[in-house]
């Protein structure tokens, strides 16, 4: 039995609908950007993960927490096996336009200048909290979110070390899928 024409061709649309579908959401990019700048003297140019992700998180018993969960790729850096910040906000934090926030070094970390959208920053370098060995601890920092909803954050931050070299990592990440 042969089915008509009007019948097969929105048929055939259909199915070559649902395909596109899943085949764009494997090839998406979850998340884009890269650190540029220099380390121990050498131009640097790492990419950010594609599990990066801006995260939701409400566990019972806790206070809900929202952050931005960084981690670039530090390539040809042998001895350096990730590189990245948790960028935690406010509650319901939102960003339609510019909005920049300066980061001071304290006692051994990075901390936002003033009461603002960012609570808390914390580096990372591999799976540990904490920053590059060399040249250490950023002398000054800033953070700049160009947009943030719940489904997505776009930006950079800029760390400025006491040798004079500077990173400057772009990010444009999606909200992290259920847990």
């Amino acid at each position: 039995m042969s089915l008509p024409p009007r019948v097969v061709l929105p048929l055939l649309a259909c199915a070559l609908c649902v395909s596109s579908c899943f085949w764009l959401d494997d090839d998406f990019p979850r998340a884009t950007g890269e650190c540029r700048g220099t380390h121990q003297g050498r131009r640097v140019r790492w990419p950010l993960d594609e599990y990066s992700a801006l995260v939701h998180r409400s566990v019972q018993g806790e206070l809900p927490a929202t952050f931005i969960d960084l981690d670039y790729i530090p390539e040809d850096e042998p001895v350096l096996e990730g590189f990245g910040v948790d960028i935690h906000l406010v509650e319901e934090a939102r960003v339609e336009q510019d909005r920049t926030v300066n980061l001071l070094s304290r006692q051994g970390q990075l901390v936002p200048s003033e009461r603002s959208l960012v609570t808390a920053w914390v580096g990372n370098i591999g799976g540990d909290t904490g920053y590059l060995s060399v040249p250490g601890v950023p002398v000054e920092g800033s953070v700049t979110l160009d947009e943030l909803s719940p489904w997505a954050a776009q930006g950079r931050f800029v760390y400025r070390y006491s040798d004079g070299s500077e990173l400057t990592c772009t990010f444009d990440v999606l909200e992290a899928p259920e847990e």
